[in-house]
């Protein structure tokens, strides 16, 4: 767990967390036995941690713990438990974070990889936890392909995360006791690759969209931000960064006619960097930008300008 040394209160949050995911698992993974990376940034301007720690099990080929902190009161937590692949049990999905409690992210689900599952136990704890916590029935659309319809969503909504934690346990108790403890080893080739098809293109959805990898990159350098990918995408079978994203925009392919817009190469670089579902959007709100400064060309030094000024409402 992360120390609490920073000025952000919900690290001891998080820190709880983790200790009862782990506590109410034991009998699935190993909590006395994992693989540990850190990373830390620390100048006057800057506050970035992050940290993961890697556990196994018998029926779970990776289970990723990830703590990190971007500033003081930004911080979160992320689980992903993915299952190996003779077994059919769903993907362990936990993102929460954000500017707690007036702006929390939360995305909670256990994700299908069979069409044998049953997945009526987390219908059932979802439906009554999405009530508990007044959450919408909206959908997260870039995962939806990859994710179960009853994955819980808060939208940087105000949330209290001390109650979300009865959402957590209620998720962790469904996962371990009807999927994980009867489901029984299942070699037929055509289910192992069916499975493993499935948890492939899940990494490959959240690698592509996961907005960390950026800011590790600048933060730590590259070499350790394919670490942390590795960390929370390898395994058996796993995604690396370079399988997942897409290759750079052709330059000067970035034009837009109907605003009479278009991009230098470097600027078009420096939006493929953000997470894959970001990008129309970033893309939009700049070239409006452009037309706004009379600007017939997106350089990036505009861009740079942008992400200063917009920045702040996109929290992890």
């Amino acid at each position: 767990m992360i120390k609490n040394n920073t000025p952000d209160p919900y690290v001891t949050l998080w820190n709880r967390c983790e200790a009862w995911f782990l506590e109410h698992l034991q009998d699935c993974m190993n909590g006395d036995d994992f693989t540990e990376y850190q990373s830390f940034r620390h100048n006057a301007d800057t506050h970035i941690r992050a940290r993961s720690r890697l556990y196994q099990g018998e029926k779970l080929d990776r289970v990723m713990v990830h703590q990190y902190s971007l500033k003081a009161g930004r911080s979160g937590l992320v689980i992903f438990g993915y299952p190996r692949v003779e077994y059919a049990i769903p993907c362990f999905l936990l993102h929460i974070g954000g500017m707690p409690p007036a702006r929390t992210l939360l995305i909670l689900d256990l994700a299908p990889i069979d069409p044998a599952l049953d997945m009526t136990p987390f219908q059932t704890v979802a439906a009554q936890q999405r009530a508990v916590l007044g959450l919408p029935e909206t959908q997260v659309e870039w995962l939806q392909s990859v994710t179960s319809p009853h994955l819980l969503y808060c939208p940087l909504k105000p949330l209290e995360p001390e109650q979300f934690f009865a959402t957590f346990t209620a998720t962790i108790e469904t996962w371990r006791s009807a999927y994980i403890e009867p489901a029984q080893r299942d070699t037929n080739a055509a289910a192992v690759q069916r499975r493993s098809a499935a948890i492939v293109e899940l990494k490959r959805v959240l690698l592509r969209n996961d907005p960390a990898f950026p800011v590790f990159t600048r933060a730590f350098g590259q070499s350790m931000s394919d670490v942390f990918a590795e960390a929370a995408f390898g395994g058996n079978p796993g995604v690396t960064i370079a399988e997942a994203v897409e290759p750079l925009p052709v330059p000067g392919s970035w034009i837009n006619k109907k605003l009479g817009v278009s991009w230098n190469a470097d600027a078009q670089e420096r939006i493929h960097e953000a997470p894959a579902f970001l990008r129309p959007i970033i893309r939009r709100i700049i070239e409006k930008e452009a037309v706004k400064e009379e600007i017939t060309v997106v350089t990036l030094e505009l861009v740079l300008r942008c992400e200063k000024k917009y920045r702040s409402g996109m929290e992890l």
